[in-house]
């Protein structure tokens, strides 16, 4: 009972709030460190700027629940990107991942979801009980002293400008380094913006490509038959085909197939089944 009331009164605590909740907010940006191949000064920029910008922002109320709250969705780009972490073991969130958010039918999202357990149990672990102090905090009307804030900021003005000179060393160091390729969560941000841009430009496909043609032609005779037949190997990937040149032997009767063409450089306009293949199979559009 002691350890339950001392746990109690430390998170009745603002100031440990304040703290718990800029942590919470930083952990993507700490487990990417050891996830993304950039150098080391790229890595440190990656902590210490959106470090600095979180603690500037959790200083602008003295409600630390009403900030967390504001800044959400950054708590939701940080819970969607450890689950892809889980998921691939490297990369932020991409442009296609935030398009089969909204169009991933049921059982294809379902499916998936029964392979992430552990991710969605830390991500729920790590992000649920925050929100839960926080409206606590919003509902109760707790705040923290104007002296407290005084000082916080203070720091974090400190801890940024720091942070500009570990962006200043990222660059010295690689300089194809760019804020909106390597920096989380800006990245994911200028993600957001890129996936409406390509929505509304997919949106508007019949129109842009109502004139493209490939201009093919037959070469065979008129009056004789020509059977096409195209293997599609869906759900596998193409890394993994012998026929791309994998070392492995995983296509054995197709690669002694004679007259077989393979097409080693086509892409998918969908990494969902339900949306790739009838693209495949058919005139449907993206």
């Amino acid at each position: 009972m002691k350890l339950f009331k001392n746990i109690k009164n430390w998170l009745e605590n603002q100031e440990h709030l304040f703290y718990l909740f800029l942590f919470i907010l930083i952990v993507p940006n700490m487990v990417l460190c050891f996830t993304e191949p950039l150098p080391f000064m790229a890595k440190v920029a990656n902590v210490l700027l959106p470090f600095g910008c979180y603690y500037l922002l959790m200083t602008l109320s003295r409600n630390c629940g009403k900030m967390l709250w504001i800044l959400f969705l950054f708590l939701f780009f940080g819970a969607f990107q450890i689950v892809l972490l889980y998921l691939f073991g490297q990369s932020i969130i991409a442009v296609d991942m935030f398009l089969n958010l909204v169009t991933t039918n049921s059982s294809e999202a379902l499916e998936l979801l029964d392979n992430l357990t552990p991710a969605i149990i830390a991500v729920i672990i790590l992000y649920v009980p925050a929100l839960i102090l926080g409206t606590i905090s919003i509902v109760r009307k707790r705040k923290l002293t104007a002296e407290f804030i005084r000082r916080e900021r203070k720091r974090a003005s400190i801890v940024f400008g720091i942070s500009l000179l570990s962006l200043v060393g990222a660059y010295m160091q690689d300089p194809g380094y760019e804020l909106k390729s390597d920096l989380y969560p800006l990245n994911v941000c200028y993600n957001v913006g890129l996936a409406f841009q390509r929505t509304a430009l997919t949106q508007d496909y019949h129109r842009t490509s109502k004139d493209f043609t490939f201009h093919a032609r037959p070469t065979h005779p008129e009056e004789k038959r020509e059977v096409y037949v195209m293997v599609v190997g869906e759900t596998s990937r193409a890394l993994n085909w012998q026929l791309y040149g994998y070392e492995r032997e995983t296509n054995p009767l197709l690669s002694r197939q004679p007259g077989l063409i393979a097409f080693p450089k086509v892409l998918t306009e969908s990494n969902t089944t339900h949306k790739s293949v009838p693209m495949l199979m058919s005139d449907a559009t993206a």
